[in-house]
């Protein structure tokens, strides 16, 4: 399986939710939150920035309990952003998030720009219905030469 059917079978789509570096950190929790994610793009220009996960917040409260009402997301962000793209197998994914120790990734489509973000959770569930889906089809197989 690739990416690009992994975004067309996401239940919310390939939605995109971005924020700008000069946006509060407490901003940026509010679209965690309403938007039930768990990281924001980081865009600047029209161009990735960094990515800021419920992690990278979580880090900068331990690090000052007043960072919400007082750090912008270029304060917290992860400026180092791996990218996937379109055509990217799952196993290829599973071996960069493992690698990187990272569980968002955003895909960069055929035209160059942003066509969503892949999760962890996409790519188990890509997996887990890939197996399903064989073990389907070997039953089928053994039964029907019977």
């Amino acid at each position: 399986m690739i990416v690009k059917s992994i975004l067309k079978s996401k239940a919310r789509g390939a939605g995109i939710v971005t924020v700008s570096p000069d946006a509060s950190v407490g901003e940026a929790a509010s679209l965690l939150a309403a938007h039930r994610i768990g990281a924001l793009l980081v865009m600047e220009g029209g161009a990735v920035a960094g990515i800021l996960s419920e992690r990278d917040i979580v880090r900068g409260l331990a690090d000052a309990v007043d960072v919400c009402t007082t750090a912008r997301v270029r304060d917290l962000m992860t400026p180092e952003v791996f990218i996937c793209h379109e055509g990217d197998t799952v196993e290829l994914l599973m071996q960069i998030m493992t690698a990187k120790r990272i569980r968002h990734l955003p895909v960069i489509g055929e035209d160059g720009a942003v066509a969503g973000i892949v999760t962890i959770g996409d790519v188990v569930k890509s997996r887990l219905d890939e197996t399903k889906m064989e073990a389907e089809s070997l039953r089928d197989y053994v039964m029907a030469g019977r």
